[in-house]
Parts: C-alpha cells; structure tokens; sequence
C-alpha cells in the first residue's frame, strides 16, 4: 500500500515535530532524530503478558509447554518480535527443545525473524509483514506440507499441527482457512496491548496535537494508531507497513506515506518523503556533512580546443598543404574558429 500524497513542506524554519509511538531511545527514535527532526517518544500502550491482572489467561499458555518439547506440534507461528521475546521469557529452552524435536517455525515480519535467531533458531519460512492478515501464510504452508493429500495414500498422514503464537489482538485469518482445510490450527495469546491513559502521556502532547505542533505521528503499531485517534485525535501519519495504515485508514487517521520496509531505514526514508527539511533544518541537524570544494588553485581548467582539429571517428586521416596552412592560420589568427575546407 504505497500512499499517492505529494511532499508537505513545513513553512517553519525549525525541523518538523514528531510524535513516534515508541519509547526514547528506541532504534526509530534514535535515527529519526539523526535525520534531522525533532521527536517526541511515547508508546501508545504498554504490554500485559500472560499471568498479569490485565494480561491472557497463563493456565491456556502452560498446556502448550509439555506438546512444544515432545515435538507434537509441526509448525509454530510467530507473529511478532514481541510474541518471540515474551513466549521464550515464560519458557526457557522451550523453542530449542521444540526444534530437537523437528518443530518447524514460520514469522511474520523481518524483525521476527531477527528475535527467532537471537534465540539461536533460524525461521523455516518467513513472510512479510503484510501476511499478518489476509491468506498469504496459509498458502505458504500448505505449499510447505500437503494436506489434504492432492493425490490418494493408502496410509491417512497425520494431521498437521499449527500453534500462532501473538498478541490477544492479533487477526489470524490463515487460521480459518487452515482450519476449514482440516489442520489442527490454535491461536495462543501469550501478551496484549492495553492503551495508557491521557495521564500518562508526556505533559502537553495532546495539545500540542491539537494545535497543529506536530508535523505527524509515526504509528508502528495498529493499536497505536487506536489509541492516537483516541487520546489525541485524528491527523496526519506515517505508518510502519501496511497493516498499521489499514487501521489508521480504518479509523479516520489522514496517512501522509507508509514505509516500504519495517525498520528505521524504511521509516526515515517515509517521513522524509512526506516531511522535506527545510534547508535551515538541515544545516542545522547533526547530519554527514558534505566535502568542501577544493581550492581555486586546485581547480583543473580543461583547454580549448581547436574543433578543426578534430578527428572524427571514422575518417581517414587527410593531410596537404592547403589544411595545414588553414589549421596554422586558425591557431594565429583566430584561435578557437573552426574552419571549413570547402576542396574536401
């Protein structure tokens, strides 16, 4: 979902503010703020996990702990970096155990892949972010096992089990086509995002909001774009993937760019395509400062030159008298005047 809005150019001549749904010094706060903008860090919501008062039921998480470590479940599904990070601190080892015993681990999103690896596990299949919703995992897995059969067996091959691993806000629509295809598919919830409190904001940002101080909000999550619409109110965003700008869009946010990849790099690129420094903001900012122009005394000036003496490419060489009297008297004379040699 690549946005058709044209550049908005700030008239202030101070760097454009920011309010990022993350917290300070997260590695998108940090680059955005090397780009050159001002920003104000705050996460739109806090994480539960399982066995918090808000948080998903434990008891449902711990049923799975035993099956994960005998090998009975073939695929596990990430779908956050978050879900990898909060299912690996409620069960240590569980994952390694789970892939000794030929579990295979699918994610969604580059970053869920970079947190599966920092386990020591390596994805057996990985899907964009754009697979968090919609059929796009599910096909990729039923290319991966087939099942049901396309061709008749005389043994019935055992059901594939499917555990998705996320948030309690996630939408899992491959499970349904899984589940309708005869897969064994459960959803299991290990953390959810509760949205803070207008309290718990930094000191002036709603206002701030309102009044038109920030040039937009950089929405890395779909509940972040709730809570924003929520608290502050509807405006311009730039969102991390499609999946946040289809909530945004959803609940009435104006998306100014999405990024083409879900990482720091693809959100400065987006906000610098909606959002231009001005040229006082960029000389301002701590950015790679160009080489300066070497001095007049070192400048090379490049020579006329004679376009009669040309040689073109091609032509036999032509030498007379009559030329090189020409060429001589072109050189005297007139020195840069080309001449025509009306014999030739």
């Amino acid at each position: 979902m690549v946005d058709s809005h044209q550049p908005q150019t700030l008239a202030a001549t101070a760097a454009p503010r920011l309010l990022v749904s993350r917290p300070a010094g997260d590695p998108f706060s940090a680059a955005l703020e090397k780009a050159g903008y001002t920003v104000v860090s705050t996460p739109f919501n806090h994480c539960c996990v399982a066995g918090d008062p808000h948080g998903p039921n434990i008891s449902t998480v711990n049923v799975w702990e035993e099956p994960l470590r005998n090998g009975h479940v073939m695929w596990v599904v990430f779908a956050s970096r978050r879900g990898v990070e909060v299912f690996n601190k409620l069960f240590p080892d569980t994952l390694a155990a789970a892939a000794k015993a030929g579990t295979h681990f699918a994610v969604i999103g580059p970053a869920t892949g970079v947190a599966l690896r920092h386990l020591g596990l390596e994805p057996d299949l990985t899907m964009p972010a754009s697979a968090a919703t919609g059929q796009q995992l599910g096909q990729a897995l039923r290319e991966r096992v087939d099942y049901p059969p396309q061709k008749p067996t005389k043994k019935k091959p055992p059901v594939p089990t499917v555990l998705c691993i996320g948030s309690a806000l996630s939408r899992w629509d491959s499970a349904v086509s899984l589940h309708e295809a005869g897969w064994d598919v459960t959803c299991l919830p290990v953390y959810t995002m509760m949205p803070l409190t207008a309290d718990e904001l930094p000191a002036g940002t709603i206002a701030d909001w309102q009044n038109g101080q920030f040039a937009c909000a950089v929405v890395t999550a779909p509940s972040a774009a709730r809570v924003l619409v929520t608290l502050c109110g509807k405006g311009n965003v730039v969102c991390i993937g499609d999946t946040t700008a289809a909530t945004a869009k959803k609940v009435g946010l104006n998306i100014s760019r999405v990024a083409k990849t879900a990482d720091p790099a693809g959100v400065v690129e987006a906000v610098q395509l909606a959002f231009p420094l001005t040229e006082s903001a960029e000389l301002a900012a701590p950015s790679e400062l160009t080489e300066p122009a070497a001095p007049s005394s070192q400048l090379l000036v490049r020579p006329r030159t004679v376009r009669g003496n040309r040689r073109k490419r091609g032509h036999r060489r032509h030498r007379c008298g009559r030329c090189r009297w020409m060429t001589l008297l072109s050189y005297r004379v007139k020195p840069f005047v080309s001449f025509r040699f009306p014999h030739l």
